[in-house]
């Protein structure tokens, strides 16, 4: 089933494919009013000893012809159309969730439109960011865009892996990538960069048309100084709006947590997107 129109990581279908393959059932829910498709969630199922937790990140996606008032009514009525009874933990993209306990507060994600063309998009970028970019350029590196290899490119992968344990960061576990690029090898778009015929870094994005999702990235002191990520980052947005994907997600733009990162991500040309909190409810 194709993914509606905007539809965030947590809400397409590979990766509900990939939480059935960590043990999770996966729910998908579509939502009508007289007829129409007003919109999609897919819920996450999980049992805790008698608890049973329905997870819903993300959604639901909502069409055109939802307006506010049926965001609000359809996603009120959701718990009770389930043929099973759970605990709800909601996070809305759309800041319209139902009323409960909050567990997780808002956040603020990037979101890089490619519907532009390319000339707009490097006009949006902040000018430290573009200067980057084009001493990047200039290094005359080696750029590779291709899908991922699980066996071709463990080395890369290792090096992220010890990368967040130096940095003490959190992200989805080596077991993820692995199951999605067994899942859907197609939906994997991993670009390199070397320099003499040894790796500088890399940038991993997850395909989910028509948005993609920056997943992971690495890249040494050499790279840095190279401002190596600039220019995976480009090369990656240009790629795929060449496809026809619409968005490229690059999550959190966290200013008091990791600055760097987030001045990073707004300064490709991003705009910040607020969710709402998580709530949990019956």
């Amino acid at each position: 089933m194709r993914n509606l129109p905007g539809t965030a990581l947590q809400q397409c279908g590979t990766y509900a494919d990939v939480m059935v393959a960590f043990g999770c059932d996966a729910v998908l829910a579509d939502m009508y009013k007289s007829g129409t498709l007003l919109g999609r969630a897919r819920i996450y199922l999980r049992r805790f000893g008698p608890l049973r937790m329905a997870w819903l990140p993300r959604g639901p996606v909502w069409t055109d012809a939802a307006t506010p008032v049926l965001q609000r009514r359809a996603l009120a009525a959701l718990p009770r159309a389930a043929p099973w009874r759970a605990i709800w933990a909601v996070g809305s993209d759309a800041n319209t969730g139902r009323r409960g306990l909050p567990v997780a507060r808002g956040c603020t994600m990037a979101e890089l439109d490619l519907t532009p063309c390319a000339a707009d998009r490097r006009a949006a970028q902040h000018g430290k960011w573009r200067n980057r970019l084009k001493r990047a350029e200039e290094a005359g590196l080696r750029i590779s865009a291709r899908r991922l290899n699980l066996r071709r490119d463990v080395t890369l992968l290792a090096c992220e892996t010890a990368q967040q344990r130096a940095r003490g960061y959190a992200a989805l576990p080596p077991a993820f990538t692995e199951n999605w690029t067994k899942i859907a090898p197609d939906h994997t778009l991993i670009l390199t960069a070397e320099e003499n015929g040894i790796s500088l870094g890399f940038m991993l994005m997850l395909l989910h048309a028509p948005i993609a999702t920056y997943h992971i990235g690495w890249t040494g002191p050499r790279g840095r100084a190279l401002n190596v990520h600039n220019l995976l980052f480009w090369r990656a947005s240009q790629d795929l709006a060449t496809r026809g994907y619409a968005r490229l997600d690059l999550g959190h733009a966290d200013f008091k947590r990791t600055p760097g990162l987030a001045r990073f991500k707004m300064g490709s040309g991003a705009a910040a997107k607020t969710l709402g909190p998580t709530t949990l409810c019956l």
